[in-house]
């Protein structure tokens, strides 16, 4: 593993964190930085690159984070936190909403007027947990791959200028403290609801797996339950397409 690498623009420290932020690591190039938190380990630390090579998303999928484009971070803890992704959406919304605003899209994901700016992933190791974010900041929309254009956007797109990668992070790192904090002190409740809230999809007609259902409600671990032809069915992990407007 390389060695962490001084990087003045992302060693971004905020001020009054209780957790989140109690050192700061920063690299030039990792494979992932949820690896490199896993491995680490430490309450609270953060794992900025400047670049991932093998950089991830739900189900695997590979996520794309050249170097000097985005913010790629991870935030280790040291035991597993119910709510976790719930508390990293809601923080990167209201850090960026002074640039932009954004819609939650079920389970974790964040959109820029329908395009994806913003993506979150815990993962698990043993008891330590790693959550990653990655945010789109100065990509042109010729700098994402072809497939994503239609997709994607980030924070220069929206016209939000001047932008400084380290601001964005320490405000990121800053919500996502109290966040955390708010999860410690009164359980999963409060941050479930309002991250539910913000999905917007209670009652909704959606299409999943080839056909129409209705979500009836989401469980507090995140999953849906839709009303569907067949009966209801329990959704954890999967693309859904809502049918009824916005």
């Amino acid at each position: 593993m390389p060695s962490p690498t001084p990087h003045a623009s992302l060693a971004a420290v905020p001020a009054n964190t209780d957790i989140v932020a109690s050192r700061i690591l920063t690299y030039e190039e990792v494979s992932s930085t949820n690896d490199v938190a896993l491995r680490l380990g430490g309450q609270g630390t953060v794992i900025v690159a400047d670049r991932q090579t093998a950089g991830r998303g739900r189900h695997g999928r590979s996520w794309h984070s050249p170097a000097g484009l985005g913010l790629w971070f991870s935030v280790a803890f040291e035991e597993p936190l119910d709510g976790l992704t719930f508390a990293g959406v809601l923080a990167v919304r209201d850090a960026l909403r002074s640039y932009a605003p954004l819609d939650v899209k079920w389970p974790n994901d964040l959109l820029a007027y329908g395009k994806k700016i913003c993506g979150v992933l815990v993962e698990r190791r043993q008891k330590r947990s790693a959550l990653g974010i990655g945010i789109n900041v100065h990509h042109r929309a010729e700098d994402f791959p072809e497939d994503l254009r239609c997709r994607a956007t980030s924070l220069a797109i929206l016209g939000a200028e001047p932008l400084d990668r380290g601001a964005v992070l320490r405000d990121v790192l800053t919500h996502l403290d109290r966040r955390v904090m708010l999860l410690y002190r009164q359980g999963l409740e409060p941050t479930w609801r309002e991250w539910a809230d913000a999905c917007r999809l209670d009652g909704r007609r959606v299409r999943w797996d080839g056909m129409e259902a209705t979500v009836t409600r989401i469980e507090k671990d995140g999953a849906l339950v839709l009303a569907t032809p067949k009966g209801a069915h329990r959704l954890v992990k999967g693309e859904i397409a809502v049918l009824d407007g916005t």
